[in-house]
């Protein structure tokens, strides 16, 4: 999953450049919803290390390069089409899919979760599949344990309500956007882990330009600073990092569990079927849940080979 071609071996198209304006549509949209993950998206659809590939080309060479050889070459080096082909659907989908998933997730909950727990559940072989092929799973197991324990334990971690200060804004987009380009790990749950999720949205939906200008500002920072990060461990110890966000994705499936109870402190744990659940809608979008990403993954790999 994470063996993309180079980019200079990409022949790029409109078809191309379709299907990552879709990836991206569909990346806004999880990365809205607590529990789901938009590095998640990137990575079961086989743009996460071309993305990761991008942001960390934004350093101050760039911007050397940008001062003596002008936007053309910087452009070609930042991989500027990727990006803003897929960072345009990711807005587009924030800023229209997102209030549709919102109304479904308060009307139709259990039918919503039941649709991102079909897509997540039919991402786990796809991404463990290179793993199987290329080393013994004992070598892997592990790692992979080790990931589902994080990631569980980060579902049920207790809720926090501080005061929402520009700088405490700041800090949420910070740590938010490394979990949203980390796959397993939703930026949303973690603005609900911080206490902020209402406040921000309140704040996008209400044109607060102070609370989104500071917000951004933390979300760039973060994601310059921790894709860098990410990159370099993916090339030392790629096989140890997929066993270790395939398992943190496992792990975040007890958050997206369609049937759940609320305790007191906000933790939301899951509880058993019953006859009153919507099961037949449920099932139906358990089931488009699992043909969409298959879909995504069989049209890339038809791309990959072309």
């Amino acid at each position: 999953m994470m063996n993309e071609k180079p980019i200079s071996e990409i022949h790029e198209g409109p078809k191309s450049y379709l299907l990552v304006f879709l990836k991206g549509l569909a990346m806004g949209a999880a990365d809205v919803v607590p529990g789901v993950s938009g590095g998640t998206i990137a990575f079961i659809t086989g743009i996460y290390k071309r993305l990761l590939n991008a942001i960390n080309s934004i350093d101050i060479d760039l911007f050397k390069s940008l001062m003596k050889s002008g936007i053309s070459p910087a452009w070609t080096r930042v991989d500027g089409n990727f990006l803003l082909v897929l960072f345009s659907g990711i807005l587009v989908s924030i800023l229209s899919l997102s209030k549709l998933v919102l109304w479904g997730l308060k009307n139709y909950n259990e039918i919503v979760w039941s649709f991102f727990f079909g897509l997540i559940l039919a991402s786990i072989p796809l991404i463990f599949s290179n793993l199987i092929k290329n080393i013994h799973w004992s070598k892997w197991l592990l790692y992979c344990l080790i990931g589902i324990f994080m990631g569980s334990v980060v579902t049920f971690l207790p809720l926090v309500k501080p005061e929402l200060t520009l700088w405490y804004v700041f800090l949420s987009g910070f740590i938010a956007i490394c979990a949203m380009i980390l796959p397993g790990i939703s930026g949303s749950f973690i603005l609900i882990l911080l206490g902020s999720y209402e406040g921000i949205l309140d704040g996008l939906n209400s044109a607060n330009w102070s609370l989104i200008i500071v917000f951004i500002a933390g979300a760039v920072l973060g994601l310059i600073s921790f894709g860098r990060s990410l990159r370099y461990l993916f090339e030392k110890i790629p096989n140890i990092m997929t066993a270790l966000m395939g398992g943190f994705i496992i792990g975040s499936l007890v958050k997206i569990y369609p049937f759940k109870i609320i305790s007191s402190n906000g933790i939301e744990y899951p509880r058993l079927i019953s006859f009153e659940d919507p099961i037949l809608f449920c099932s139906l979008s358990f089931l488009l849940g699992l043909v969409f990403i298959s879909g995504l993954n069989l049209v890339g790999k038809k791309k990959s080979n072309s």
